[in-house]
């Protein structure tokens, strides 16, 4: 049925493909204005759902504080040889003040000018100071928070001219300013990975199309794959917030798939033209075939993206819906628009023909049915070795650690890391990460009331004597610094209390500010902060701050695993079952991918976590020791899908020489022959297109690993190295050799046919 529309739907898009390319090329434009815009409407870190307690924080802080503004920075001031008390120090800050009191987008700016307590803005030493800028932006308006950014850094150099220490290291950093330096680098490193995939590919792809223009077709596909989908996501990130990770996955899926699926259609296109068949039906039969094959693996790819949705978290499901669109678009583009091209290509696509080029492709050949050969009579040694390797890689996945991904992965080069460093030395690490509690009345009552507040004091004494907690900050911070001449949320503590005066937040600090420590401590105030306010009935808390995200992100994610793997794997066994009419086919193909996946974590272990030829990707910080938080799940469910990609192209070969030569079997020798036949066809026919399209891929996801993020190095190695694997390893040896020892078996269906009647049906 799948073939018939195929074959309908392809022919009637040949027939009109003058508005079928018409349609295409008015999309271009819209396709190339998302592609371009969309990094600026990415974030760094996003929220992890709508109910999480985090959330909660970040809204109210938001919209019902009118002391304390969702988006903030910091700046720090440092110089080596002066302190913040010199004059040349004090005069260059206070010009540096001056030139941003002109920004608009600023709400506040509290330095030691403002408020002068040394141990709240000075470093120990006196050479550094920080100051607190509050952006005045509308709610939730990230593109003008990272605007603001800009405007600021350009305050900050234009007050130069009036410096009196003309060396001092002026820095701007925060979180809107990470999202800027971040952004911007994701970006380009994006686009210096794309431009080296399309240079290489093109060379690449002439060889293995064996035409100069048909190399082409795939870079098409592959553009369209990647500008179409983040051109929706440019216009849903308006409405939610969605990671800058979307950017990447979708440029590596895109340009991957694209350029696969491209390679399969063509290849077989140019099989089926010199089997004699006129372009028209060549084209049809492409689609019945190969494009049978891309239908049945976007499906899948569609499926492991999908499993990233299973989380409750907003940023595995950005990252999901990102790879959705890229797989779509690749379809789209492959199934619709290459059928086209291809029938008004057709009459270039035997150039050039140079003898040598098209003798090396008699030896390609020569080699594909060699090893076709080979397989079959050597299987259990092939499943052994592969079983070895496996051995060897597998096991250090169980020594896998996670960590969040916090200033560390912002490289060093950029502003807002060395800005973080000089607060960390400033105020300590725990500064940084600072907890934000939320308190709220929800019995009608307000925090005017002295009885309640009592009560909330008391909660708040208990929880400083923790020995977790370094200092807590809070409405009745100026009552402790001032000895009582201001009282509660008077002052700078106004911005502690509401406007509604029914909430109240408290900045908590931890003596530690690892990931660890903080992690522990979100834990116990969590469970511990609900239990010290219970003698107040018509309290809730809520427990923010950027740790918290980071908690409930790692939470998520835990809960999460147990739920998506079983379900990817139950959702690709009926699906495969179906499309392939076999039971054993599913089985034998989830296996394998455990494989690959078991080889491809334990590899990664070993690099990223243990930091084994690490410098040799281009890194050169402190082994990391962890692998980052959202890593796993993210790469288990972009592999489990890309890998089903090559089972899927060669099985379906497979499955169609076995219907073709087993019509006229009648005993269950004769059936065990054309078997064994089929996978010798399957594997000759498809071995190289199969190695040439992974080759492609492992180039693609390897030129991101010149990117300068670590999560995004950690991505392309681990994504190039699991198609290596399956491409070579498993799809060239372990999966020919599996099918070789079942034997028939691998057709095994409850629904039993004639081998003539299945015949009939296919034909």
């Amino acid at each position: 049925m799948l073939e018939s529309t195929l074959d309908r739907l392809t022919r009637w898009l040949v027939r009109h493909r003058v508005a079928v390319v018409v349609f295409w090329a008015l999309l271009i434009p819209l396709f190339l204005y998302g592609f371009l815009n969309v990094g600026a409407k990415l974030l760094t870190i996003v929220k992890t759902t709508e109910d999480a307690q985090s959330t909660f924080v970040h809204r109210a802080k938001a919209n019902r504080f009118p002391g304390q503004s969702q988006f903030m920075l910091l700046m720090t001031m440092h110089h080596d040889r002066s302190k913040y008390d010199d004059e040349d120090f004090a005069l260059t800050a206070k010009a540096v003040h001056a030139r941003l009191g002109s920004v608009k987008c600023i709400k506040s700016l509290t330095s030691f000018e403002t408020l002068p307590l040394p141990s709240l803005f000075v470093s120990k030493d006196g050479h550094s100071q920080v100051s607190l800028i509050e952006m005045e932006v509308g709610r939730n308006d990230f593109g003008a928070a990272l605007r603001c950014v800009n405007y600021i850094r350009a305050g900050v150099k234009a007050s130069k001219r009036s410096w009196k220490l003309a060396d001092l290291e002026v820095l701007v950093s925060g979180t809107s300013a990470i999202n800027v330096d971040v952004g911007r680098l994701v970006r380009r490193d994006s686009q210096r990975a794309e431009l080296i995939v399309g240079i290489v590919a093109l060379f690449l792809l002439m060889w293995m199309l064996r035409s100069a223009s048909a190399a082409f077709l795939p870079l098409i596909t592959a553009l369209i794959a990647v500008s179409g989908s983040l051109t929706v996501v440019f216009f849903m990130a308006d409405h939610v917030e969605l990671s800058m990770y979307v950017s990447v996955v979708s440029s590596m899926a895109g340009l991957g798939l694209g350029l696969d699926y491209a390679l399969l259609y063509v290849s077989r296109f140019r099989e089926e033209l010199e089997r004699g068949l006129d372009p028209v039906d060549a084209i049809a039969r492409t689609a019945q075939t190969a494009g049978k094959a891309i239908a049945g693996s976007g499906v899948l790819v569609i499926m492991g993206f999908g499993g990233l949705l299973i989380p409750d978290l907003q940023f595995p499901r950005s990252v999901g819906l990102g790879g959705i669109l890229v797989v779509f678009f690749a379809l789209c583009a492959t199934l619709s628009l290459l059928p086209v091209l291809l029938s008004f290509w057709h009459p270039t696509m035997h150039w050039p023909r140079w003898r040598w080029f098209l003798a090396s492709h008699r030896r390609v050949d020569r080699f594909w049915e060699w090893w076709s050969r080979t397989v079959l009579r050597i299987p259990v040694i092939l499943l052994g070795l592969g079983l070895v390797v496996v051995g060897i890689c597998g096991p250090h996945l169980f020594q896998l650690k996670i960590k969040n991904p916090r200033h560390e992965a912002v490289p060093p080069t950029l502003e807002s890391r060395r800005g973080i460093d000089r607060f960390i030395d400033i105020k300590g690490e725990a500064f940084l990460y600072r907890l934000e509690i939320m308190v709220e009345i929800r019995d009608g009552g307000t925090w005017d009331d002295k009885q309640r507040r009592k009560r909330f004091l008391a909660a708040l004494a208990k929880v400083e004597k923790w020995p977790e907690v370094s200092k807590v900050n809070s409405a009745n911070m100026m009552t402790k610094i001032t000895g009582g001449l201001l009282g509660w949320g008077e002052g700078f503590a106004a911005r502690f209390v509401s406007k509604d005066k029914k909430l109240v937040s408290i900045d908590i600090y931890g003596k530690d500010g690892s990931d660890v420590f903080m992690n522990r401590l979100v834990a116990k105030l969590r469970r511990e902060l609900p239990r010290l306010m219970a003698s107040d009935k018509g309290l809730r808390t809520y427990v923010g701050g950027q740790q918290a995200t980071f908690y409930e992100t790692m939470e998520g994610i835990n809960a999460a695993i147990p739920i998506m793997f079983p379900v990817l794997a139950v959702s690709a066994f009926l699906f495969m079952s179906f499309f392939f009419r076999s039971l054993v086919i599913p089985i034998k193909a989830l296996l394998l991918n455990a494989l690959s996946l078991f080889s491809t974590f334990g590899i990664l272990v070993l690099v990223f976590q243990h930091g084994y030829g690490l410098s040799l990707l281009g890194y050169h910080g402190g082994v990391p020791g962890a692998l980052s938080v959202a890593t796993p799940i993210l790469l288990f469910g972009i592999i489990f899908g890309v890998s089903m990609d090559y089972e899927v192209f060669l099985m379906t070969r497979i499955q169609e020489a076995y219907h073709r030569l087993v019509k006229d079997a009648t005993t269950h020798e004769e059936r065990e022959e054309a078997h064994r036949a089929a996978i010798r066809e399957g594997l000759s026919r498809t071995g190289g297109i199969i190695t040439n399209a992974a080759l492609i891929m492992v180039i693609t996801f390897a030129a991101f690993i010149t990117g300068t993020v670590l999560p995004m190095k950690e991505m392309g190695f681990a994504l190039a190295l699991a198609v290596a694997l399956d491409a070579t390893l498993v799809r060239m040896m372990l999966l020919p050799a599996v099918l070789k020892l079942l034997g028939t078996h691998t057709w095994l269906w409850p629904v039993r046919h004639s081998y003539k009647d299945r015949a009939k049906e296919k034909e």
